[in-house]
């Protein structure tokens, strides 16, 4: 009997465990429904979007040390569609450093000056997928939109979302502040795809607060900047930040002036050439 009892036991056990998992995995399925998105227009081309299937992590802002983008070809992203109109700058203070190498570092965002308890506002619609007192981030909020990009906010004071939630852009998602590592009030804000961080500067205008257009063009060479800018720091003493920029295989105007928020008319104004004008490997463009 005490054997019968205990096998009873176990067999109970185990029925509970498996109607649990598959609460969560029914959970879990009705949350990736909820997100697909699809949206598109004739000039912008097609998009579809299941934002919650790729790598739903709500603790960590990347799962490998290792890029998993790999870009064949240019990837085109929009920012603004019918359905999903509104931009909002997260904050409209100064920009206090700059995406790129700080020493042997990558700093992976912009930093944007704020007083404590200033409200910090999210960019885009979207779904919160990380909402925690992140390490050297503090408290940090990471939002997926609907195009697969995701937009990071750290170092604030206090978060008002949690995870999962439904956001719009313009809603408050937490109020700024200094913690984690940080030496002064400030909003870090990252811009992502897959995980991988690229240049906020590639989609909004800091000065006027307004994106660049309403399309991104995304390309293999925006997420090299870890090769890209040490071997440029090596070879010519210059960070990614600099006035100069060396072409590379791949390079062109238009990637240039994307790449460092600026107009192919600005470069070719400050570069005394025309926007024909084919670029050589390792020559010098004045980027401001």
């Amino acid at each position: 009997m005490p054997c019968i009892f205990v096998n009873m036991k176990k067999i109970i056990i185990a029925l509970l465990l498996s109607v649990s998992m598959y609460y969560v995995q029914a959970q879990w399925n009705e949350l990736d429904d909820y997100a697909i998105v699809t949206y598109g227009d004739s000039t912008a081309g097609h998009y579809t979007s299941d934002i919650c299937s790729y790598r739903w992590d709500t603790l960590y802002l990347r799962t490998s040390r290792y890029s998993n983008v790999h870009l064949t070809d240019t990837a085109l992203i929009s920012l603004r569609t019918p359905e999903f109109p509104k931009f909002r700058m997260p904050v409209q203070g100064k920009v206090i450093s700059e995406f790129g190498w700080r020493g042997r570092r990558i700093h992976t965002g912009i930093d944007i000056k704020l007083n404590k308890g200033d409200s910090v506002f999210c960019s885009f619609d979207g779904i919160v997928r990380i909402s925690r007192y992140f390490s050297g981030y503090g408290n940090i909020v990471v939002v997926r939109h609907f195009n697969g990009i995701e937009t990071v906010y750290a170092h604030l004071s206090k978060r008002l979302v949690n995870v999962n939630d439904t956001v719009s852009a313009g809603q408050v998602l937490g109020l700024g502040g200094r913690t984690g590592r940080a030496t002064t009030e400030h909003l870090h804000f990252e811009t992502r795809y897959k995980e991988q961080p690229f240049n906020p500067r590639l989609i909004i205008n800091f000065d006027t607060h307004e994106l660049h257009n309403d399309t991104l063009l995304l390309t293999d060479q925006c997420f090299k900047f870890n090769k890209y800018t040490r071997s440029l720091k090596q070879t010519n003493s210059k960070s990614i930040n600099s006035s100069v920029h060396i072409v590379q295989k791949g390079d062109t105007l238009y990637s240039i002036a994307r790449r460092y928020g600026t107009t192919v008319k600005d470069l070719c104004a400050l570069n005394g050439i025309s926007e024909n004008n084919i670029l050589s490997i390792g020559q010098k463009i004045r980027i401001r």
